[in-house]
């Protein structure tokens, strides 16, 4: 089966503040769990960056000065489409560039590569089209490149995520769900927090798509997630 890249996110883990997973670090793109390096706070015009940013200076150990620098560089690299809202990197020699640029005093990246299958990549293209007023979002536009995976990152397992019309996406660790679909669809979690297969994702889909189950009423799709590597 063919899978195409969605795009590469950078981010630093953080440990789980609740559930059965609590203190766990999970290897999940979503800025739900981990901080990425890239958010509101890194653009110019987003609203409440301001208030985002007193938060990213302390996680990221980052000035007022540095801020600045960043909201510019982010500014010119979505202008070129080399960076997709909210926080994707269209290519891997942008998203090298920003974390050597500006966050080489921190030695806890990981540099994440997210995978769809032709099915999911083809229903992203579809019904994420951008609405009037909006614009494209990072995944639609690393998606349209047909990228195909490549060998040269490491397989971390497979994450179900619920995509907003936004681009941000939730995962099933967002409601605790890791233990409950180990047991009743029979997939098993690994080290990383992420399922070593998508046997039964036909049906884990069913269950996070039905709203009666207290997901968010979004599109929820399976995803591949690597670990690029030599970073």
């Amino acid at each position: 089966m063919k899978y195409y890249l969605g795009g590469y996110y950078l981010a630093k883990l953080a440990p789980v503040n609740f559930g059965s997973y609590s203190n766990a670090m999970i290897y999940t793109c979503s800025n739900c769990i981990n901080d990425h390096l890239v958010d509101v706070w890194s653009y110019t015009w987003a609203t409440g960056n301001d208030e985002r940013a007193v938060e990213a200076k302390e996680i990221f150990q980052l000035s007022e000065k540095q801020i600045g620098l960043i909201r510019d560089w982010v500014d010119e690299k979505h202008n070129e489409s080399k960076l997709g809202w909210i926080n994707v990197f269209t290519d891997l020699d942008t998203a090298m560039e920003y974390k050597q640029r500006f966050f080489s005093h921190l030695k806890d990246i990981k540099v994440f590569a997210l995978y769809f299958n032709e099915a999911e990549r083809e229903y992203i293209l579809d019904d994420y089209k951008p609405r009037p007023g909006m614009g494209e979002i990072g995944l639609r536009l690393t998606l349209l490149k047909g990228i195909e995976e490549t060998d040269n990152e490491k397989f971390l397992g497979f994450d179900y995520i619920g995509i907003e019309l936004g681009g941000d996406f939730h995962t099933f660790h967002c409601h605790d769900l890791g233990e409950e679909f180990s047991s009743k669809f029979e997939v098993t979690l690994n080290e990383y927090g992420l399922f070593d297969s998508d046997k039964n994702s036909d049906q884990v889909l069913v269950y996070l798509n039905d709203d009666s189950n207290g997901c968010e009423p979004v599109p929820w799709l399976v995803a591949k997630t690597k670990l690029v590597l030599f970073t």
